[in-house]
């Protein structure tokens, strides 16, 4: 990708949702506090791991030249080893076994928004995550300082926002609507498709760059 296009902005969300959706201990979180609090509450929680995403892709879409220019000249091996990146995360996902516990988590929803932000932004899968997710979609040449770019750039950021609160919206929406019904087995469930997206998405990078060579 290249130049001002409407397409950062799309890429960014997907980026975000695949980010958020694995079922982890934020998805945790977010669905214990939908299930036994209410919604706004859950979604505060949820916005303090989009939050954390998008600092994530500033540091990436805002990088120095040298890493842009590190991105243009290996763009390819950068396609093709993010898109192996996330073959793994997705195999990873995929033999997961995620349990919904039974205790409830206390204390206020600012504290736990806090503490979700730092589960977000000290986990080491989620920086591997978004090195390999802006190698396999190709985003390049939006590190540097033309207005242009810097333009590029804010659209991932945004775009990764949006994305990763779309993925909360979902969760907090279904899990309300689950009441007293979601098990182990839906979480399972969920892990299973996740993973399916993200190998597909893996797929067609490795492929794309294929084909680009």
């Amino acid at each position: 990708m290249s130049g001002l296009s409407t397409l950062y902005f799309p890429a960014g969300a997907l980026i975000g949702l695949a980010s958020a959706a694995p079922v982890g201990p934020v998805n945790l979180l977010v669905i214990q506090r939908t299930l036994t609090a209410h919604t706004a509450g859950a979604l505060l929680l949820g916005a303090a791991g989009a939050v954390g995403d998008a600092l994530f892709a500033a540091a990436a879409a805002f990088g120095v030249t040298a890493v842009a220019h590190l991105l243009a000249d290996h763009a390819l091996v950068l396609r093709l080893g993010g898109g192996l990146i996330m073959l793994a995360f997705a195999v990873v996902i995929w033999r997961s076994a995620p349990k919904l516990r039974d205790d409830e988590h206390e204390g206020s929803v600012l504290r736990m928004a806090l503490a979700t932000l730092t589960l977000t932004l000290t986990n080491p899968a989620t920086i591997l995550f978004f090195v390999g997710a802006f190698g396999a979609v190709g985003f390049t040449g939006i590190g540097h300082d033309s207005p242009e770019h810097l333009v590029n750039a804010s659209l991932v950021v945004a775009g990764t926002f949006g994305g990763s609160m779309l993925w909360w919206i979902i969760v907090t929406s279904v899990a309300r609507r689950l009441r007293g019904r979601i098990t182990d087995d839906h979480l399972r469930l969920l892990n299973r498709g996740t993973a399916l997206a993200l190998g597909a998405f893996a797929i067609a990078a490795v492929v794309s760059g294929v084909i680009a060579k």
